[in-house]
């Protein structure tokens, strides 16, 4: 009995898929559309300026064992930035950049004004190695309030043994 069920069911199921081919399946169909949308914008980035490094300044102290580089520096002329808020503060060592270290404001910076626009940072707590020389990249950077932040504006400072020679300039933009 098991087995004329099995072919019975067979036979009803091979029925059903003669019918279903042979009664219409699916029909086709022709769709097609076009779409005329378009868009145009225009972006603007905006660029935080670099401070501008008006002079720098290298005194090495005694026998170059408590050097102190001043730099009269500003923001570019009707950006609203000022200082502390928009400025970051960074040393390199040798003066180069893959050296970078970020400083901090009271720890050996310290910067005051604006007069006339013009800030004065100091930086100091032998940072160009005391009685061995050496040179230092010194950077600033303006943060606006988003946070992104403008190139480095720097300078070069280096001294000789014991202090000797002391130079500090801006560097080229």
């Amino acid at each position: 009995m098991r087995r004329g069920s099995r072919i019975a069911a067979l036979v009803v199921g091979a029925a059903l898929i003669a019918a279903w081919g042979i009664g219409g399946g699916v029909d086709e169909t022709e769709a097609s559309w076009t779409d005329q949308e378009f868009a145009r914008t225009t972006l603007t980035a905006t660029t935080i300026p670099n401070p501008v490094i008006q002079s720098c300044v290298l005194s090495p102290g005694t026998l170059g064992t408590n050097p102190t580089i001043t730099m009269k520096w500003n923001f570019p002329a009707g950006t609203g930035y000022a200082a502390p808020a928009n400025v970051a503060y960074a040393v390199a060592e040798g003066g180069l950049l893959s050296n970078l270290t970020v400083a901090l404001l009271g720890q050996g910076i310290t910067t005051s004004g604006p007069v006339s626009g013009t800030y004065t940072t100091t930086f100091s707590s032998s940072l160009l190695g005391g009685l061995l020389g050496g040179s230092y990249g010194l950077y600033l950077q303006t943060v606006d309030a988003t946070g992104w932040t403008s190139g480095r504006a720097g300078a070069t400072a280096a001294m000789g043994l014991v202090g000797a020679n002391p130079t500090c300039a801006p560097n080229p933009t």
